[in-house]
């Protein structure tokens, strides 16, 4: 089996330690080969505010350095994700763009090949979890499936939702929505009124927890919880984020609320 090079977003490090933890837990419990961990500064949507060669540049380096190790990028956060996908369609659709990204970082590529570098997190999760002994520990649960808009089709060609409900035992509601996180750094007041409203939108829904794959969404949903509440008039503050890896973690019964770092989350999960 290829060895994978674990890729996230580094943009909020407290909520990636969370995820990224949880994940090399499940990587190894499922027997998946990990070559390494790169992290990088994801967030399309401050892209007005940055150098835009310097952004899809990095992303760039990471494709052509899994390709010289002849492994493969895991990404396991829908911002990385949803870049290095735009860094692709920029490089397809923009010759300016090419042609000064390959000068700047004096790059020779083949395209077609790095498009086989990088493999979204839940694919390869669902190759390797089924037939594995596990407890259906989210039986009876329903959950809010948070995920960034652009990713509708990619979910819905895949049948990511059919798969997860089949094997998690969970309900699941998806909500398909745009990251707001980036508002924390130019109006958090507002970005704590938005929150709150994605919020308690899922919540009034009847969920028992709140799934996503973007660290954006823990950030701004979970890390400013508090402040969400307060700029909502709400009172009720329960129902928890979980990211993927921690979802699937928690069906093996050895794995406890301290090994899936419940404790981490200024929303703590209490249904394990």
């Amino acid at each position: 089996m290829k060895e994978y090079i674990l890729l996230h977003n580094d943009f909020y490090p407290k909520s990636a330690f969370i995820l990224t933890e949880n994940l090399k837990k499940l990587c190894q419990k499922l027997q998946i080969p990990i070559a390494g961990i790169q992290k990088i500064a994801c967030e399309n949507r401050l892209l007005p505010f940055v150098d835009e060669l310097k952004y899809y540049g990095q992303i760039l380096r990471a494709l052509v350095e899994a390709q010289k190790k002849e492994s493969k990028l895991l990404v396991y956060d829908s911002q990385t994700l949803l870049g290095i996908l735009e860094f692709f369609r920029k490089y397809y659709e923009d010759l300016e763009f090419k042609e000064q990204l390959l000068k700047d970082f004096g790059i020779e590529v083949d395209i077609l090949e790095l498009e086989k570098c990088f493999i979204f997190m839940p694919e390869v999760i669902l190759q390797n979890i089924k037939g594995l002994h596990k407890k259906r520990r989210w039986e009876g649960f329903k959950c809010a499936f948070l995920l960034d808009r652009e990713l509708e089709k990619i979910v819905r060609d895949y049948y990511l939702i059919e798969e997860f409900e089949n094997i998690l035992g969970l309900k699941i509601l998806t909500f398909y929505k745009d990251s707001l996180d980036y508002l924390l750094l130019s109006n958090k007041r507002l970005a704590h009124k938005m929150g709150g409203r994605d919020y308690y939108e899922m919540v009034d829904c009847g969920v028992d927890c709140i799934i996503t794959p973007n660290i954006g969404n823990f950030e701004l949903l979970d890390r400013n919880a508090h402040e969400n509440k307060r700029a909502s008039g709400r009172d009720d503050l329960e129902i928890p984020l979980l990211f993927i890896s921690q979802i699937f973690l928690a069906l093996f019964e050895e794995f406890g609320a301290s090994d899936l770092l419940f404790d981490q989350h200024i929303i703590a999960p209490k249904m394990l």
